[in-house]
C-alpha cells in the first residue's frame, strides 16, 4: 500500500508566508488585533500573502529595511487602511 503524499512541505510554506505577513504588518505599523478584527479582510489578506508569487521580493525588502511602503505587496491597501484607523 502506497503512503499518502506528505502535506508537510505545503504546511511549512504556509507557516513561512504567515510569518512574513506578520512581520510585514509589524514593520508597516499595523496593529495585529485590529487586523484580526477586520474579519474577512484579514482572511483575504492571509490568502493574498499565501498565494503571492513575490516571496523573494518580500524577503529582500526586509533585508533592506528601507522604511518605504512595500509597493509590491498585495495587501498594501489593507495595511494602509488599518494604519489610518489607528491614527
Amino acid at each position: 500500500m502506497a503512503a499518502a503524499p506528505s502535506s508537510l512541505p505545503q504546511f511549512a510554506r504556509v507557516l513561512r508566508k504567515q510569518e512574513l505577513m506578520d512581520e510585514m504588518m509589524e514593520t508597516q505599523g499595523v496593529d495585529l488585533v485590529a487586523a484580526v478584527r477586520a474579519g474577512d479582510g484579514f482572511v483575504r489578506a492571509r490568502a493574498n500573502c499565501r498565494d503571492c508569487p513575490r516571496e523573494a521580493t518580500c524577503r529582500a525588502w526586509f533585508l533592506e529595511r528601507s522604511g518605504e511602503q512595500a509597493e509590491f505587496c498585495p495587501n498594501g491597501e489593507f495595511f494602509a487602511s488599518l494604519k489610518a484607523e489607528k491614527n
